[in-house]
C-alpha cells in the first residue's frame, strides 16, 4: 500500500512559505522553510523541487529565478539553484549575514537618540551583541573593537556616569585598555536601575496595540481634566478670599518654601486669577511661572531631588528627563512626578 503523504500547500496559504525581497536575510529562513515542506510530501527530483520554489516566490523575483541557468539545467541540483539565488541577494548568505559597516550604521543611529531608561539599553545590546559576535567569530571583529564600538552608541550624559561606575568598580584597570562589552553593558544597567520605559513604548509592546497609534487615552488626559474642571468650580468661591488655594501646595511640597510673595496675597492668587492669566508653570502649577526662574526648582535642588544639567533643563539625579508618565499615577505637574519618582527610587544616589 503506498504511503499517504500530504501535498504542496498552494500559494497564498497560510503554511506556504513567503519570502519579502526587502528582506535578504528571510531568503535562507523561506529555503529551510520549503525543504520541510518538500521533504514532507515526498517531492525528491531535482526539477519538481526547484519548480516549488519559484512557485512561492513573488512574480518579479520567480522569473528572475527562473532565467538562472541552474534552474534549466537538469544537470544542476536543487541545492546549485538555491545557492544561485542567495548569491543575488547580498547579505542574505551565512558568510555574510552581518558586516562592519552595519555595526557602525546602527551605533550611529543609536548615538543620535540618548538612551532614557533600561529596556532601550536592553533594545541596544541584543542587537549589538548578535551582530557583533557574529562578526568576531568569522575574524571580521577584535574584542577590543567590539568594546569601543559599543561605548559609542552611549551618548552623553549616560556615557559618563557609566565611565564613572567603571572607574569606582575597577579601579585598577589600565586606561589604554579598553573595558569588556560585559563589564561595559553591567555599568550602564546599574546607572539605569530602576528607570522605567516610557509610556508610548509600553503601549507598543501592549498586547492588541498594534494599529492604535495616535489614539489618546482617556486615562492618559483624565488627570487634566479634573484638575481644570476643579479650577472653574472653586474659581467663583475663592475669588476674594485671597488664600491659598493652589491645588498642589501641600506639606510635602512646600516645606521650606522662598518666602518671596510673588503675588501680593498668599502664595498663589485666587482660581479666577490664575485662570485669567492662562499661563501654568510645567514645573509647580503656578501662574505666570516659567521654568526659568521657578523657585520651587531652586528649592528641590537644594534638596538633592533634581538639578539642571548643562543645556539648563531640568534633570533627576541619574541625570535622565523627567518622565512625562509614571505607570499606576495621575500627578498633574513635573513636581507631582519628581517626588513619585523619588518614592519608586529611594535608592538612587543624589548629586
Amino acid at each position: 500500500m503506498a504511503e499517504n503523504r500530504p501535498s504542496m500547500p498552494a500559494r497564498g496559504h497560510t503554511m506556504a512559505p513567503t519570502f519579502d525581497p526587502s528582506q535578504p536575510r528571510m531568503l535562507r529562513r523561506f529555503f529551510q522553510d520549503i525543504e520541510t515542506l518538500l521533504e514532507r510530501s515526498g517531492i525528491e527530483t531535482d526539477p519538481a523541487r526547484k519548480s516549488w520554489v519559484v512557485r512561492y516566490l513573488p512574480i518579479d523575483v520567480s522569473d528572475l529565478c527562473e532565467s538562472l541557468p541552474e534552474y534549466a539545467n537538469e544537470d544542476k541540483t536543487c541545492e546549485d539553484f538555491k545557492k544561485a539565488v542567495i548569491a543575488l541577494y547580498p547579505g542574505a548568505g551565512e558568510d555574510r549575514k552581518f558586516t562592519v559597516a552595519d555595526v557602525e550604521n546602527s551605533v550611529a543611529k543609536r548615538a543620535a537618540v540618548p538612551i532614557a531608561n533600561i529596556s532601550e539599553l536592553s533594545a541596544y545590546y541584543r542587537d549589538f551583541f548578535s551582530m557583533t559576535s557574529y562578526l568576531m567569530k568569522h575574524n571580521r571583529l577584535s574584542e577590543s573593537e567590539q568594546s569601543r564600538l559599543f561605548v559609542r552608541g552611549i551618548a552623553p550624559p549616560l556615557r559618563d556616569q557609566v565611565s564613572q561606575r567603571l572607574q569606582l568598580k575597577l579601579p585598577d584597570h589600565y586606561p589604554d585598555d579598553p573595558y569588556k562589552l560585559e563589564e561595559i553593558y553591567d555599568a550602564a544597567k546599574f546607572v539605569l536601575h530602576g528607570t522605567q520605559p516610557t509610556a508610548a513604548e509600553a503601549g507598543r509592546g501592549a498586547p492588541g496595540s498594534e494599529g492604535r497609534e495616535g489614539v489618546v487615552k482617556v486615562e492618559e488626559i483624565a488627570p487634566l481634566l479634573r484638575f481644570l474642571a476643579q479650577s472653574v468650580s472653586e474659581g467663583s468661591t475663592n475669588a476674594n478670599a485671597g488664600g491659598n488655594t493652589n491645588p498642589f501646595a501641600d506639606n510635602r511640597y512646600n516645606a521650606g518654601a522662598p518666602s518671596v510673595n510673588r503675588y501680593g496675597g498668599g502664595a498663589y492668587p485666587p482660581q479666577d486669577a490664575r485662570l485669567q492669566s492662562g499661563y501654568f508653570c510645567h514645573y509647580c502649577g503656578g501662574p505666570n511661572c516659567q521654568l526659568r526662574t521657578c523657585p520651587f526648582i531652586e528649592e528641590d535642588m537644594r534638596a538633592g531631588h533634581v538639578f539642571r544639567n548643562q543645556e539648563g533643563r531640568v534633570v533627576l539625579p541619574n541625570r535622565n528627563f523627567v518622565p512625562r508618565h509614571l505607570p499606576r499615577y495621575e500627578g498633574v505637574t513635573m513636581r507631582d512626578r519628581v517626588y513619585e519618582w523619588h518614592c519608586r527610587n529611594p535608592s538612587v544616589l543624589r548629586p
